[in-house]
């Protein structure tokens, strides 16, 4: 992008609880790809408050991406013809246009910004640092747009754990913003195997789910805690016949630690499942993985 002119550029701001947004980006952990959704009716608004003579066929988009001291920059077209995906009547649909592999770079520890420059390096309008939607698989961005844009959990590796994967709470000193994660061991190969193999998606994933599930159940005082309160309505929606409040005052007047592993518990989070792999069609990918196997076994 070579060397820019700041003067009167316009900020696009990129607020997570902001109901229309700038910019909207997710990555794939496991695809390691980025999704991006630019609203290119708000952006144009605010550069041309400060760019009345605005020439949107030469006016530039760029998508910087970098951790640390690491850079890159992708094209997204012009003002007039921008790259971006889209998210319209449930239905989620990628531009092939966008570069979007993130091979070089740890796809759970990524930054982003737009730049909008002009046909002479001067920046029109540059967005503040953006922190991504952390996701598994690029269906479920529908699950995030659908429900306020907010993943049921998110997905990262990490060098700290000691087994091929875990669970846990990313912003754990905080409950208002404690995020539930799958944490993958760095030192393996486990998200990639989870990329090319589905079966191997429905062990962790499943399991991952009724353990999140067992400790947002049990947690205090997270009630103003976006994140949490979606996974235990989505596992509400999920059951006919139980409640997350009497789920919870059922354990809090239990003394025994074996309460949580109780019958009715049990199928509570076991319907809930249910419900996430077969939104996903999880089921449906490990049983196609499963007859494939099967075939190049009988060859």
């Amino acid at each position: 992008m070579g060397k820019y002119n700041y003067t009167k550029r316009v900020e696009l701001f990129w607020d997570i609880d902001e109901v229309e947004r700038d910019v909207f980006i997710a990555v794939s952990s496991l695809e390691k790809e980025f999704y991006l959704i630019l609203n290119l009716e708000i952006i144009l608004k605010k550069i041309k408050k400060n760019h009345s003579n605005l020439n949107e066929q030469t006016s530039k988009i760029y998508c910087e991406i970098y951790r640390g001291a690491f850079r890159k920059e992708v094209s997204l077209g012009t003002l007039n013809e921008a790259f971006s995906d889209s998210f319209s009547n449930n239905n989620f649909q990628v531009d092939d246009r966008i570069s979007r592999n993130l091979d070089e770079i740890d796809a759970n520890r990524v930054s982003f910004r737009i730049i909008v420059t002009n046909k002479n390096n001067q920046i029109l309008a540059s967005s503040n640092s953006i922190k991504p939607f952390f996701i598994g698989k690029k269906e479920e961005i529908k699950k995030i747009k659908k429900n306020r844009e907010h993943p049921l959990f998110a997905t990262k590796i990490s060098d700290e754990i000691q087994h091929p994967w875990d669970v846990g709470f990313e912003n754990d000193s905080d409950k208002a913003k404690m995020i539930p994660v799958i944490y993958f061991n760095s030192k393996l190969d486990i998200a990639s195997e989870c990329e090319t193999d589905d079966r191997l998606t429905v062990v962790i994933f499943s399991f991952a789910f009724k353990e999140l599930l067992r400790r947002c159940l049990i947690m205090n005082d997270v009630e103003d805690n976006k994140y949490i309160q979606e996974f235990l309505k989505f596992a509400e929606e999920a059951n006919s016949n139980f409640k997350v409040e009497e789920i919870q005052q059922q354990l809090a007047s239990s003394s025994e630690s074996d309460e949580i592993y109780s019958p009715d518990i049990e199928l509570f989070i076991n319907n809930a499942v249910e419900k996430y792999l077969e939104q996903f069609q999880l089921l449906k990918k490990y049983e196609n993985a499963r007859q494939n196997l099967n075939i190049q076994s009988e060859e």
